[in-house]
């Protein structure tokens, strides 16, 4: 059991920015996001010290950054399929939820999306669609919470 030697007061007005993603084809990524989930480009830049671009996408209060530097040697997305992804270290999948799940795993089929697995259930109180984005990314998206009363 995990036990907390010293307890710090949590930081004042630290909340969730962003998630970023590093991706070898920002254009195309953008593009992807947009017309598969929704999401709409906020902005657009450079990170001078970086030498990378990148663009900020948002939909429902979510906010997504994708990062992409032209020089950068690429390394493969590790994909490792589920439950073995939990044994490799580090992001696992972006997690979202939905009100309706079964609308939008048709939606996701409908587009084609490289999908791991559709409406299938996680417990007895959930149940998830898991798709990777073109560049191997893993994205899981929640149904609602069943009432198993």
């Amino acid at each position: 059991m995990y036990k907390a030697h010293l307890m710090l007061p949590p930081v004042r007005g630290l909340r969730l920015n962003n998630v970023a993603l590093a991706v070898s084809n920002l254009n195309a990524m953008v593009a992807w996001y947009e017309s598969r989930l929704g999401f709409v480009v906020t902005g657009r830049g450079r990170f001078d010290a970086g030498g990378a671009d990148y663009a900020i996408l948002e939909a429902a209060g979510l906010r997504i950054e994708l990062v992409a530097r032209a020089s950068a040697v690429q390394r493969p997305v590790d994909r490792t399929p589920p439950p073995d992804h939990l044994a490799v270290l580090g992001l696992k999948a972006m997690v979202f939820e939905t009100d309706d799940l079964e609308a939008t795993t048709a939606l996701m089929e409908e587009h084609r999306v490289d999908m791991v697995w559709a409406d299938q259930p996680l417990s007895a109180e959930r149940r998830s669609t898991m798709l990777r984005d073109p560049e191997g990314n893993l994205i899981h998206i929640f149904g609602p919470l069943l009432d198993r009363t």
